[in-house]
Formats: structure tokens, sequence, C-alpha cells
């Protein structure tokens, strides 16, 4: 987690089970996969989304005394069709939650390498190009933003990042050039945080994407206003402020939450230990935070633990 370095997705009701669960009314091939700390892959079978993809994971001195660069030997086996996350090499777009480097330092080599589309703030576009991503290739979106790609419709969504180092938001600011590439992960500036609300318009299923554990609570009102409910809400949870899950749960009455960004993305992907909760017992925490937040607003939100590559099918109720 950053405080380590620094001192550290039907809209009416829609289910998540495992691939090979026997439903007559699953949407056909409409799935995500989480891939570790903030990152998921969306598919309907054809096209394939990406939320911060981050594999490389150096450990915490190569961070803190070099330069950030993807693990390119990695990254060529996890884009193999034979990999852990098959329909990546797929994906066209690539959604970026916030600019840190354990959120976008991946994406650039990965965009590069399958011929997607960074989407993103104006430091996560500065920053890929200095990774060398041609301009073409990166998409600047603002909140209030909305883009289509293939079926899906994604609106971007004004968010915050929780305060997790000493109380405070680590590596603010903003990148306003590409500067000469590669920098260290320090330099890696939160830009924005942004949310992204993800709707697949063959089916309605929504999904709402969080990067860090804090929300503005004005844009969600927003969606609640213009009667918008989610159906899976992929929550971050590290350093969550008070009001974060109760809003969550509140605004978008989200009928599945599949916590994230629990993991220590210092232990290299292919370990056993990749994918478990630094925590526990907070991970466990938030279960009950969004049980009690569930009691209080009078919703049926069930929260899922998804385990590392799993692939899990939306499916009607």
């Amino acid at each position: 987690m950053l405080l380590r370095i620094v001192g550290l997705l039907l809209s009416v009701v829609t289910w998540l089970v495992p691939v090979g669960a026997s439903a007559e009314d699953a949407v056909p091939g409409l799935a995500l996969r989480w891939l570790g700390v903030a990152g998921f892959s969306v598919s309907d079978g054809e096209t394939v989304l990406l939320h911060d993809p981050y594999l490389s994971r150096p450990g915490l001195l190569a961070t803190l005394f070099t330069r950030f660069r993807p693990d390119e030997g990695l990254l060529e086996r996890w884009l193999d069709p034979g990999g852990p996350a098959p329909e990546a090499v797929s994906a066209r777009t690539i959604l970026i939650g916030h600019s840190h480097f354990d959120h976008l330092g991946d994406s650039p080599w990965i965009a590069d390498r399958i011929g997607a589309t960074i989407v993103g703030s104006g430091t996560t576009v500065a920053i890929a190009q200095a990774y060398g991503l041609p301009g073409e290739r990166t998409r600047l979106l603002d909140p209030g933003d909305e883009i289509d790609v293939g079926p899906f419709e994604i609106r971007v969504v004004a968010s915050r990042h929780a305060a997790v180092m000493f109380g405070r938001v680590p590596l603010t600011g903003h990148v306003l050039e590409p500067p000469v590439g590669p920098i260290h992960a320090l330099s890696f500036k939160l830009g924005d945080a942004r949310g992204y609300l993800i709707r697949h318009l063959p089916s309605g299923v929504r999904v709402y994407v969080t990067s860090s554990a804090a929300v503005d609570r004005p844009a969600l009102e927003a969606l609640r206003d213009a009667g918008i409910e989610v159906d899976v809400l992929l929550a971050a949870i590290p350093g969550r402020a008070p009001d974060y899950v109760p809003s969550l749960i509140e605004l978008l009455r989200p009928r599945i939450v599949v916590p994230h960004h629990f993991d220590d993305f210092f232990v290299p992907i292919s370990e056993p230990a990749a994918g478990t909760a630094t925590s526990p017992e907070d991970l466990e925490l938030f279960e009950e935070e969004v049980r009690a937040a569930s009691e209080r607003f009078g919703t049926d939100t069930e929260v899922r633990r998804v385990a590392l590559f799993e692939r899990f099918e939306l499916v009607s109720d």
C-alpha cells in the first residue's frame, strides 16, 4: 500500500456467480475478473474493458530506490491467450481511476502492446505519454464526460482519494506535461480520483468502480437524483473515509459489493500470498460496515470476495 512507500461492475437485480454455475438467466459472456489491487477486466465476450491493471509489483526497495519500469516479461506472459486473464489481450480501452503508480504504472506498456487507448485525467495522459504511448492512444476525460465503447456506456464520476498516509492523501498534485520517462514511483502524482459508471447497454447491467476509498458525495447524489442504481459495486477499501460505505450503499444501492485493493502490491503476482488481504481484520470490518449500511438504508446488498484472477459471470435474478 502507498502508506508503506511514503511513510503507506437487468439493472433491476443481478448476481455474481462463478463460471460454471448453472443459470438460465445468465447474461451471455458478461463477466468481470479481479486482477489484483484495483485492477479489473469487464467483458461481454467481445468487448473488453480494463480498469487499473497493475501486475509488475516490484519490491518495496526497488520501488523506493529505482525508477519505475513495467516488468515486460511478466506482462507478456500475462497477456498470453493461455494466461490467467486471456480476455485482456482483446481490450481496447483502459480506464484509470487515478495516476498513482499502482494504478497507472503498467498501463502504458499494456496499451502499447495490445493497441488499447488509455482513458483518464490530464496527469494520467501526461505520464502515459512519458512512457512512450502516443498521444492519439490517450484520451482525456473529465468528471461528467461520457463515452461509448462498443456495447458499454461509460461515465466519469468525480471522486476523491482516501487519506491513507497519516491522515493525508499521498502524492497529491498534477503532471501537466509529459516528463522524461521512466519516472520514480513517487512522481506518479494523483491528478484526480474518479469513479467509472459502466453500463452494458444490451442487458442494462451497471457496474460502478472506485479506485480509492473516498467519495465525492454530491457526484453520487447526482446519480441518485437521476434514478441510477448499480448492480455491482467494485469498492476499494484501504484507509476509507467514515462516510465511504454509507454513501455508496445509500446513494448507489448496489446489489453486490466486491471489495478490492486490500492486497499487498509489493508481493509478486506469482507468489501464493498475492491477492490475499494485508489485513484480514479490516476486510472483515468492511464487510460488517456494508451489512450495517444495507440494513440502515433498506437495501438487499451482498458482499462477495473475489479471488485473484477469478472470473465471475453476471446473472439476472
